[in-house]
């Protein structure tokens, strides 16, 4: 069981709301809740460019000698270090 303080309007327009739809406030906020809860986990993924968004743009490599598979290393373990914070 979870409680809810609500403010007076909120609390008015949940009811009016649930008795338009014809089901209990209760499952009126259950829903509206399990709505909101899948939504933002589909936000969360985002796109291929949100999740790399900090790899994109100009990299200088701190030695000009680096070959670039020893670069894509250090880019992917900075990347994870970022995603672990």
């Amino acid at each position: 069981m979870l409680t809810v303080k609500l403010d007076p309007k909120l609390k008015a327009q949940v009811r009016s709301l649930a008795a338009a739809l014809g089901v209990s406030t209760s499952e009126l906020v259950r829903q509206s809740l399990k709505e909101r809860v899948a939504g933002a986990k589909a936000t969360r993924r985002g796109t291929v460019h949100d999740a790399t968004r900090d790899l994109c743009g100009i990299v200088e490599a701190p030695d000009p000698g680096l070959s670039a598979r020893r670069m894509s290393t250090l880019i992917r373990e900075r990347h994870a270090r970022k995603r672990a914070r």
